[in-house]
């Protein structure tokens, strides 16, 4: 059952070679500065299932930020 999950990520579809992939072994999308983050976004082809992933990760850091009151 985990494995079905796992591999309906949208970053399951990654190549491991892929740019993004790379950014993230090196850098927790979680912590990393938001701008890079847009950055990221910016960088992923349009209308893609990630592209999306990382939408929806964008407005879930700034929906924390903004209920620290950052």
């Amino acid at each position: 059952m985990a494995n079905k999950h796992s591999s309906s990520h949208p970053l399951s579809s990654l190549s491991s070679e892929s740019k993004l992939s790379i950014e993230f072994e090196l850098s927790d999308p979680f912590h990393m500065p938001l701008d890079r983050l847009e950055s990221l976004i910016e960088d992923t082809e349009p209308g893609t299932e990630i592209r999306g992933y990382l939408f929806g990760l964008l407005d879930l850091r700034r929906a924390v930020i903004y209920a620290r009151g950052h």
